[in-house]
């Protein structure tokens, strides 16, 4: 890559990561939700987002939703980084490599904030799953929030929102749930030269070469076509609109990194695929 094709690289990448990264409001503030639902993920410094909006009172009731799934072995090594500094007064280390990601980030809510969520759901693999399995949850306690913030990964956020209203088509009870999408972070990548770098990152970023293939997948699988997610597809979430702006910069992230996007992971998928 030359000093062109990088400059034409982190251009295109934060055309699609600002489209992939949907926060619906300027900023979180007091009572901005009934429930705030962290997604676990790769990005270590996404406890902090949870930690600052219970700080600040933005919902009622917080849940973290995340068990194994195909970017957990990066979240587990940042874990490990810290289990050194453990107060076992808290009770037992998270064990990256087995426990959920939901566990590990709990546990370091604790260790880093001395706060926990009140609901933790550990079984999800995919995208899919967590909003499932959230509801599922939220069912069996016979709670139905009136609004809810969705903070997920910036390269997920609008999937997240796409799948959430997919799903609650099938559950009338959350039809009228306000939802608030809130991205973990908002990345930015800057060419140097004929290196990428980042110019604002969370703690325990994504390498960049599989954050550029994780935006080329997520148009991907946004796109409504037969191979997407979307209703001619899988039929995994509501049709999202896909500008020709975000078409285009996911063509110039394909031919610059050669690259076709994350491959569904078996291991992770639903019945019915990923």
């Amino acid at each position: 890559m030359d000093a062109k094709d990088a400059q034409a690289v982190a251009r295109a990448a934060n055309i699609v990561s600002d489209w992939c990264a949907l926060r619906d409001v300027p900023e979180l503030t007091e009572d901005s939700a009934s429930l705030f639902v962290l997604f676990g993920g790769a990005i270590i410094g996404s406890v902090d987002v949870l930690a600052h909006a219970m700080r600040r009172g933005v919902a009622c009731c917080y849940a973290i939703v995340g068990g194994r799934g195909h970017a957990t072995n990066l979240l587990d090594e940042s874990v490990a980084r810290e289990l050194s500094q453990w107060d076992y007064g808290r009770g037992p280390a998270p064990a990256p490599g087995v426990d959920s990601e939901a566990r590990m980030l709990e546990a370091l809510l604790a260790q880093r904030w001395g706060l926990h969520a009140d609901l933790l759901e550990g079984r999800s693999t995919n995208c899919g799953n967590n909003i499932t399995f959230l509801l599922d949850m939220l069912d069996e306690r016979g709670y139905v929030p009136k609004s809810v913030v969705l903070c997920q990964d910036a390269v997920m956020q609008r999937r997240m929102d796409a799948t959430w209203r997919r799903q609650v088509r099938d559950r009338p009870c959350y039809a009228n749930v306000k939802v608030i999408n809130w991205a973990s972070y908002q990345p930015r990548l800057v060419a140097r030269g004929a290196s990428l770098e980042w110019a604002e990152a969370p703690e325990g970023m994504w390498p960049i070469e599989a954050y550029l293939n994780l935006l080329v997948g997520e148009v991907a699988r946004l796109t409504n076509d037969e191979q997407s997610y979307g209703p001619r597809g899988r039929d995994f979430v509501v049709p999202v609109e896909v500008s020709n702006a975000v078409r285009e910069a996911a063509e110039v992230l394909k031919r610059c990194v050669d690259g076709a996007g994350r491959v569904p992971d078996d291991r992770y998928a639903r019945a019915k695929g990923e």
